[in-house]
């Protein structure tokens, strides 16, 4: 009787410890990724309102962000003419160079002194686009605003 019950607590206990297994755990891109969390605003004066948009991003190797403060990583992108109208934003840099860490957070890049484009006009409408480019030279996923509204 107390063989069985050996034998019986040993098949339970493989059975237990191979039914167990790790967890799968999806890996993290070496792009980095951001979502838009906010825009402070969805009309501002111009010239005088400033927006403010904040992101949260995440990368896989933590190679974002340069010690070159001249370097700009950060595309804040007016689509009212997304080919001439584009803000670049220095990234200091996340982890230490040559660290391979996942690294996330969030940032705020402020847009100071917008104008209405087409002077005739008592208002505009636009959105934003906001990409970051990591030291590899990949960029993220681009994530646009909601409309914002422009006035004199």
């Amino acid at each position: 009787m107390k063989n069985k019950l050996i034998i019986m607590l040993f098949f339970f206990g493989l059975g237990f410890t191979i039914s167990c297994k790790k967890k799968d755990v999806l890996p993290i891109s070496e792009s980095p990724s951001i979502e838009l969390l906010s825009v402070n605003d969805t009309e501002i004066k111009e010239f005088s309102d400033s927006l403010i948009f904040t992101v949260s991003y995440r990368d896989g190797d933590g190679d974002l962000g340069t010690e070159s403060p001249d370097s700009t990583v950060i595309e804040l992108i007016d689509n009212r003419d997304p080919q001439n109208l584009i803000f670049g934003y220095h990234l200091s840099p996340r982890s230490p160079n040559g660290a391979e860490l996942i690294v996330q957070g969030q940032l705020q890049m402020v847009l100071k002194n917008i104008i209405i484009l087409n002077s005739a006009n008592t208002s505009e409408t636009t959105t934003f686009s906001i990409r970051i480019k990591d030291r590899a030279q990949n960029w993220s996923n681009t994530v646009e605003s909601g409309e914002v509204r422009i006035v004199k």
